[in-house]
């Protein structure tokens, strides 16, 4: 018999792994920056050293979890602004409250944020474009993807400064799913793909966090604190 999950226990464990009174740019940063100096430093190895390329594969497994946890807190943290966001989330059909559940978050042992972003998957950019799309009530990569670069130096928007983001990271997605679910011994490690992907992914998450700063969180739209 399969054991009932308990989603409540799910989301308190994963908030005590997180820093506390973090924003999600500060945990994201601190995840991402020694994740692509290992990278660069495994890569600088010489080709001879066996577990080179096996340690290489972690720069598309450890760089998916950062964007998967960013925008599951982005997600939490849209949801608990309050209305629009958190009328628009009865468009996700598949989520259902139990009456511990509502019980939690009345007593505010989890936030409305947390328990609905918990039950959001995401394995791919298509997942997090409906998840987002949902949320916002707006298709999200339109959205983004009609977005300036930067708003003062270069109001170039974002899909023809950077047309290859999104195909870039949807690939950073299928080598993480190999990766991570088969053994995947022959052949060798794609570093140049993964490259590619990590550099995509850096760009989403900054010009995402621009984005949904100037239009939602009235902060100064600065991404590059993700990067800095």
């Amino acid at each position: 018999m399969t054991k009932k999950r308990d989603y409540i226990s799910e989301i308190i464990e994963k908030r005590s792994r997180l820093l506390a009174r973090a924003d999600r740019e500060k945990q994201y940063i601190r995840r991402v920056h020694p994740l692509v100096d290992g990278f660069r430093a495994i890569k600088s190895l010489k080709r001879a050293i066996k577990f080179r390329d096996e340690w290489l594969k972690y720069g598309a497994i450890g760089y998916i979890a950062c964007v998967e946890g960013y925008f599951k807190m982005l997600f939490a943290d849209l949801i608990n602004l309050g209305l629009p966001f958190s009328e628009n989330i009865k468009k996700f059909t598949d989520i259902s409250f139990k009456i511990d559940s509502v019980v939690a978050i009345y007593s505010k042992q989890v936030n409305l944020g947390e328990f609905i972003s918990h039950l959001l998957s995401i394995h791919s950019v298509s997942d997090i474009n409906h998840h987002m799309s949902v949320i916002i009530d707006r298709d999200f990569l339109d959205f983004l993807y009609s977005e300036p670069t930067d708003v003062e130096f270069n109001p170039k928007p974002v899909k023809e400064v950077f047309p290859e983001i999104i195909p870039d990271l949807e690939d950073l997605f299928k080598l993480r799913h190999v990766f991570c679910h088969e053994l995947a011994i022959k052949g060798k490690v794609p570093v140049r793909r993964i490259e590619k992907g990590m550099t995509a992914a850096a760009l989403f998450m900054i010009y995402t966090e621009e984005t949904m700063q100037r239009h939602y969180f009235k902060g100064n739209g600065n991404g590059d604190n993700l990067i800095k």
